[in-house]
């Protein structure tokens, strides 16, 4: 049991590399909630992407200029707001991680 446990935490682990947070305007498409939304790119949609490294601690972001211009200013302390969540969320998942694979390490000792 405690093996089979073990290699889903590896897997969790693995898939904790890239935070990717995204807050868009227009034509977005939600399908399924386990996937990034689908953006329609051709219709203009107004885009802030930040994507973290987390190995790396590489930082980017991209965004439409009417997140700094236009109508959408407010909404660029929003996405800032969501990075910092982002980030302190997956601190708790690493440090609930660690915990699980200690315990999971002690099951097969």
């Amino acid at each position: 049991m405690s093996n089979g446990l073990t290699e889903r935490i590896k897997d969790a682990m693995n898939k904790l590399v890239t935070l990717e947070i995204i807050t868009a305007v227009g034509d977005v498409t939600l399908k399924d909630e386990k996937v990034s939304p689908v953006i329609d790119y051709s219709k203009n949609p107004k885009v802030i992407l930040t994507r973290i490294n987390l190995l790396q601690g590489d930082i980017t972001t991209v965004f439409h200029e009417e997140y700094v211009t236009g109508k959408y200013q407010g909404l660029r302390d929003f996405h800032a707001a969501r990075e910092k969540e982002g980030y302190e969320m997956v601190k708790a998942n690493i440090a609930a991680l660690e915990r699980l694979w200690e315990f999971a390490q002690s099951m097969t000792s």
